[in-house]
């Protein structure tokens, strides 16, 4: 039985400290759901470990998108 992989969460992911978060879980093999206004046309590509998601994450719908991401993309 393998064991699943676990999904990150991370806001504000597009420069900074939330891009250096997200190359770092990256890195260790988790499954990343990245977030900021404008991830899109970061220096992010989707992935098959990396979903990226629009929006202002203090918006209901944006978080609710985030979430839905994580488990139904991301969780192998």
């Amino acid at each position: 039985m393998q064991a699943k992989r676990k999904t990150m969460i991370v806001t504000g992911a597009s420069q900074g400290i939330g891009a250096g978060v997200t190359k770092a879980f990256l890195g260790r093999g988790y499954n990343v759901v990245a977030n900021s206004l404008d991830i899109t046309k970061s220096a992010f590509e989707r992935g098959e470990r990396l979903a990226l998601v629009d929006g202002d994450v203090g918006q209901a719908s944006t978080a609710a998108e985030i979430a839905d991401t994580a488990l139904a993309n991301l969780a192998l």
